[in-house]
């Protein structure tokens, strides 16, 4: 009997539909490798199903929150499943913004001038913006979300006061930082080995959401 491979996609996140995509495609290359697979939507009860079908592994292909944060890593744990993708402990700290950049600043990589705004504290913004001598442009963005979701650049008050309404609304915490400009560049890594470097040039203001995947 073949092992097992079951495909995680879908899920909760923003990137839902984006993950449906990848995930069908990662499915499709491991059932032509001569693996068999079942595709499972990581929503609702989806970890009795889990159980019930016993996986030999676990092909993690969600994106965003509750996939790329720790989440699902730590159920899979739970279930002695081994899975695709980094760890808990890991997973979490690159999520999330606030954490990452503490590991940063540790390790001594330069990082933005930025604040935290919290949903049910009372900030003042033009206070803490005056605090850290940041000037506009402003980048205002989620603290845990993937896939550029929700970043804004803001030129001015104006757009920063209409792009913070927009996020609070969803996000209990959200990061302003300095904008930096400069290019951006991707780089896949696979185990110690890096596979290669690519400058991605999109045609919008920044590789947002929408360059990414339409």
């Amino acid at each position: 009997m073949k092992d097992l491979i079951v495909v995680l996609l879908g899920g909760m996140s923003g990137e839902r539909k984006i993950s449906f995509l990848s995930g069908k495609a990662c499915a499709k290359a491991l059932t032509k490798k001569g693996y068999a697979v079942k595709e499972l939507d990581a929503k609702g009860n989806f970890v009795n199903k889990l159980k019930k079908l016993k996986p030999n592994l676990v092909f993690n292909a969600l994106h965003g929150k509750y996939g790329e944060d720790g989440f699902v890593q730590s159920i899979l744990e739970l279930l002695k499943i081994p899975y695709t993708h980094s760890g808990v402990i890991s997973s979490s700290l690159a999520m999330d913004k606030e954490l990452s950049r503490v590991m940063f600043k540790k390790n001594n990589i330069n990082v933005p001038k930025c604040f935290i705004l919290k949903k049910n504290l009372k900030t003042y913004i033009q206070k803490e913006i005056k605090i850290r001598k940041m000037k506009f442009p402003l980048v205002i963005k989620p603290v845990n979300e993937g896939s550029s979701l929700g970043v804004y650049i803001c030129r001015d008050k104006k757009n920063f006061k209409k792009n913070y309404k927009k996020l609070i609304k969803t996000y209990n915490r959200i990061l302003v930082e300095e904008f930096i400009p400069g290019k951006e560049i991707q780089v896949a890594v696979m185990g110690k080995r890096a596979l290669g470097a690519i400058e991605l040039i999109p045609k919008r203001e920044f590789y947002n959401f929408k360059a990414k995947y339409t």
